[in-house]
C-alpha cells in the first residue's frame, strides 16, 4: 500500500502562491509593460485563478507596488530599510566613511533590482493615482533615511563645517536617485562598482570634513577595490 504523502500547511501552500503570483507579475511588467499586463493573463500564467489574484492584492496597481516591494528587498515580504542590519550599522558606527560607505552599497543594490521595474512603475503612476502616491512615498522615505544619515554624520562631528544638513541632505537626494543610476548604469554602461566608487568619493568629498579615508571603511564592500587603486 503506498503510503499517503502528507498534505502541506495552508499557509505554507499560500506563500508559494504569493510568491509564484508575484513572480509572475514582475516577469510580465517588465517584458509587456503595465497597461498590456493584465490580471487574467498574470493569474493565467501563475496558475491560479483570477478571483484568488483579485483577494490577494486587490487591485493591479497594489499588485504593482508589491512586486516592487519585494524586488527592491530582493525577497518576499521585506523587512523595512530602517530595520535592515546594514542600516543599523551606518547609524551607530563612529565612522562617518563606514556610515556613507553601507548606505550607498546598499541603497545601490536595491536601485538595481528595482531598475527593471521602473518603466511599469512610471507609466502605472500616470494612470492609477494609487501608484503615484506610493512613488511618492518612496521618494519621501528615500529623502527621510539621508537626511537621517546626515544628521548621524553632524551628530559624530563629521559633516564638513560649510554645509547645513537640509544641504546635504538635498545633494545626497539628487546624487542618489534613480535618474543619476539610469543616466551613468543603464545609459553610459557604468559598472555597478565604478557608480559606487564615483558615488562615494563625490560625496566624500562634498559632505564630509577633509582626512583620509579609512580602508576599513569599504573593506567587505564591492567597490573597495576601485578605492585601493587611486
Amino acid at each position: 500500500m503506498t503510503p499517503v504523502k502528507p498534505s502541506r500547511p495552508r499557509s505554507e501552500r499560500a506563500r508559494e502562491n504569493r510568491r509564484r503570483m508575484l513572480d509572475t507579475a514582475r516577469e510580465l511588467f517588465v517584458e509587456e509593460g503595465y497597461p498590456a499586463t493584465t490580471m487574467e493573463r498574470i493569474a493565467a500564467q501563475a496558475g491560479v485563478a483570477v478571483q484568488t489574484l483579485y483577494y490577494t492584492f486587490r487591485t493591479k496597481a497594489q499588485l504593482l507596488c508589491e512586486v516592487m516591494e519585494a524586488t527592491a528587498a530582493g525577497e518576499p515580504d521585506p523587512a523595512p530599510v530602517t530595520q535592515r542590519p546594514w542600516t543599523a550599522e551606518a547609524m551607530t558606527t563612529r565612522s562617518a566613511h563606514r556610515a556613507l560607505a553601507l548606505s550607498l552599497e546598499h541603497g545601490t543594490d536595491i536601485f538595481e533590482r528595482a531598475a527593471p521595474l521602473w518603466p511599469a512603475l512610471w507609466a502605472a503612476s500616470t494612470l492609477d493615482p494609487y501608484v503615484a502616491e506610493y512613488w511618492q512615498q518612496v521618494a519621501t522615505k528615500r529623502r527621510d533615511g539621508m537626511g537621517r544619515l546626515v544628521a548621524r554624520l553632524a551628530e559624530i562631528g563629521a559633516l564638513r563645517d560649510d554645509i547645513d544638513q537640509q544641504r546635504a541632505t538635498d545633494l545626497m537626494f539628487v546624487l542618489v536617485s534613480h535618474d543619476t543610476f539610469r543616466g551613468l548604469v543603464q545609459h553610459a554602461e557604468w559598472t555597478l562598482p565604478a557608480y559606487k566608487t564615483w558615488l562615494f568619493t563625490t560625496l566624500t568629498q562634498q559632505l564630509i570634513r577633509p582626512g583620509k579615508v579609512p580602508r576599513s571603511a569599504t573593506s567587505d564592500l564591492t567597490f573597495h577595490h576601485l578605492l585601493i587603486r587611486t
